[in-house]
């Protein structure tokens, strides 16, 4: 007698799902189809797609791509649409994550959401912005060239958001639901963005002689902190030094020299610089 064998489960079945405000959700991802004929290096098209109206909130070309650049890309659209979004979507890719990062989102009130592994099904979307990024407008262009691309793809944009209508919208284009009302946030806030990109990474005690050591060797600091413990935070300038609330004092070429390729390059004489950082409100949202 033969025993009956177990049906495979099912599929599993995506559920369609999709924001009803503008600048509710914003996708973020990165094309990474396109090489620059010059160099032959890859170029990436780091995107911020509105959820709700399918437009783009941010577009634009880079030869490399890393969590700042992210980060100033979200600023860029932040600044642009004078609003904060309540929640972004990105891949687990390493410029969408990272301590950094995650500070940024968490201080800013953003939720931060990251898709499954091997499941893009979440960010589909602009995996299908994607796909009609690639006929519509670089296959359109005679040159790919970083700067060339660059300067054409506003007006892209432009007509990827006012002019060409999308299906889920019955054929309306995305600024139709880009211009509807929405929350703005307060000019204060967008006015210092980046300073929310912060976050204390260690405590360290300063030498006699006014140093901190990094780079397994000594780097000035100030000899009026001798002895004192301070704290540091990397933030999207460099390294950040605080005593309290006392002077600030930055190393802007930190994650240069964290690198282990550039630690021949480190100058004989490497000093922190007084740093007067913007005022950053700790209320992100009005």
């Amino acid at each position: 007698m033969h025993q009956a064998q177990t049906p495979p489960p099912p599929p599993p079945q995506w559920r369609f799902y999709a924001r009803h405000h503008p600048h509710s959700l914003w996708h973020g991802d990165c094309l990474e189809k396109v090489f620059d004929q010059a160099t032959g290096r890859q170029l990436y098209q780091l995107t911020l797609l509105d959820d709700y109206s399918r437009g783009y909130v941010f577009c634009d070309l880079f030869d490399h791509i890393d969590p700042r650049t992210t980060i100033a890309a979200l600023c860029a659209a932040m600044r642009q649409w004078q609003v904060i979004p309540k929640g972004v979507i990105f891949d687990n890719g390493i410029p969408f994550r990272g301590r950094l990062f995650e500070a940024f989102c968490r201080n800013l009130g953003i939720q931060l959401i990251h898709t499954a592994p091997q499941h893009p099904q979440t960010n589909g979307k602009l995996e299908r912005a994607f796909r009609n990024d690639m006929p519509e407008f670089y296959r359109q262009q005679s040159i790919w060239e970083l700067e060339a691309l660059r300067r054409a793809l506003p007006a892209y944009v432009q007509y990827r958001n006012e002019i060409r209508g999308h299906r889920a919208l019955q054929g309306r284009p995305a600024i139709t639901r880009l211009a509807e009302q929405h929350r703005m946030a307060v000019p204060w806030v967008l006015d210092s963005l980046e300073q929310y990109a912060r976050y204390p990474m260690m405590q360290k005690r300063v030498t006699p002689e006014g140093c901190l050591g990094l780079f397994r060797r000594q780097v000035y600091l100030d000899v009026a902190l001798r002895g004192k413990e301070v704290t540091c935070y990397e933030t999207v300038e460099g390294l950040e030094v605080r005593r309290s609330q006392h002077r600030v004092y930055l190393l802007r070429e930190y994650r240069r020299w964290q690198n282990r390729y550039w630690r021949e390059d480190l100058p004989e004489d490497l000093r922190f610089e007084p740093y007067t950082p913007p005022v950053c409100p700790w209320i992100a949202v009005a």
